[in-house]
């Protein structure tokens, strides 16, 4: 079987999308012996910044959409992003039709728009890693201008329509797959687990964590709210925040909040595995996700979780007062007495981490990656 996947870089840094498909594309190529294709617009001279297998190919298109992403004026940008498109299209048709392969997969990037047009003869997949429709309608409430509004709305109702047109929509929850009840062809697939480790975390350090981007995004700013609150009572705790620091802003509100001593900020890590078992408990407080792989990444070492019930993906990984606590969107008030909880009883903590770490088995990379293969193996044989 020839599968092909479409991803804009490999070399984006620290990306969870990115390193999803790799381990995905290495684990089709290397156990089952699937050969692979890995098709990019914007690699440039980028090293890939996590691994893949020496099988698998690459091919870059070089048509670089973060380029005039970059560039000012929502025209220009406009024009010379249907322009990238049309020669996008055109080079992709090209290679898909010398490679004649059996499933081609969009990561719902640009390629969207036009993959299912391409005749081939390959089954199209779309991979939704965003939980779309939720999403908008937060995206909208903060937008600042009448264009990002009206850009959004676009967005919700031209990405709604796309999925009809492929052979198989993937989206990563069951609370994900309740949005789209009016498609016929919707298939829920989680991401894999990007490690499994026999090593336990030390639950008697006494850090809580956070992965990610340090952006009101992720939710940074509420984790802060909610910190300077708990740390009154644990001044011996630690937050430590990984990943880029993407809204500055962020920075004063922990000089404002008094939290200099208390919270840290690492860059983000290619060992983050060693990041999870020096710390006793991870917190979540982002404002929309896809299937967050931090979270994953969490129980996969048997983290106890506390996190808000944002859409989509924690519902679907946290069993709530089993491996962590699930706290309803904005109560405030119950997410620093739930963390309070699990920071002052290290007997709890050991307790849903063992419970966390049984869980976690239903995103193991054998699991999941046996559900691809079943579906690409009934998508060609039908």
């Amino acid at each position: 079987m020839k599968i092909i996947y479409n991803i804009s870089s490999t070399a984006t840094s620290g990306g969870g999308m990115e390193r999803v498909i790799l381990n995905k594309a290495n684990y089709l190529a290397d156990v089952f012996g699937y050969e692979v294709i890995l098709i990019t617009t914007d690699q440039k001279d980028g090293k890939s910044f996590y691994p893949f297998s020496k099988s698998i190919r690459h091919i870059d298109l070089n048509i670089n959409y973060m380029d005039i992403a970059r560039k000012k004026g929502f025209f220009q940008v406009y024009l010379l992003y249907r322009i990238a498109l049309i020669k996008h299209r055109k080079a992709l048709t090209t290679v898909l039709m010398e490679e004649k392969a059996d499933i081609v997969v969009s990561l719902s990037r640009d390629e969207k728009e036009f993959l299912y047009k391409i005749n081939d003869g390959s089954k199209k997949v779309l991979e939704s890693h965003r939980c779309l429709k939720p999403r908008a309608p937060i995206e909208f409430r903060r937008a600042k201008s009448i264009i990002q509004k009206i850009k959004i709305v676009y967005r919700l109702l031209h990405e709604t329509r796309l999925p009809k047109y492929y052979d198989k929509f993937i989206v990563l929850t069951e609370e994900d797959k309740t949005f789209w009840s009016e498609k016929n062809n919707v298939v829920v697939i989680p991401n894999p687990l990007p490690f499994e480790t026999p090593e336990k975390p030390d639950l008697s350090a006494k850090r809580v964590l956070c992965v990610g981007r340090i952006s009101t995004d992720k939710g940074i700013d509420r984790l802060l709210s909610i910190w300077s609150k708990v740390s009154v009572n644990y001044p011996d705790w630690k937050l430590s925040l990984i990943g880029d620091v993407v809204d500055s802003e962020l920075l004063k509100q922990i000089k404002d909040l008094n939290l200099e001593k208390s919270v840290e900020i690492i860059a983000a890590t290619r060992n983050i595995q060693e990041e999870y078992l020096k710390s006793s408990v991870y917190v979540m407080t982002s404002r929309f996700e896809g299937l967050p792989m931090v979270l994953l990444e969490a129980i996969s070492v048997g983290l106890p979780v506390v996190s808000y019930t944002f859409k989509c993906g924690p519902r679907d990984v946290i069993n709530d007062e089993v491996d962590g606590f699930l706290v309803e969107e904005d109560d405030e008030p119950n997410f620093v007495e739930r963390l309070g909880l699990l920071l002052g009883d290290q007997k709890l903590r050991e307790t849903m981490s063992k419970n966390a770490k049984i869980n976690s088995e239903r995103f193991s990379v054998e699991t999941v990656m046996n559900k691809w293969d079943k579906l690409f193996l009934e998508l060609i044989n039908n």
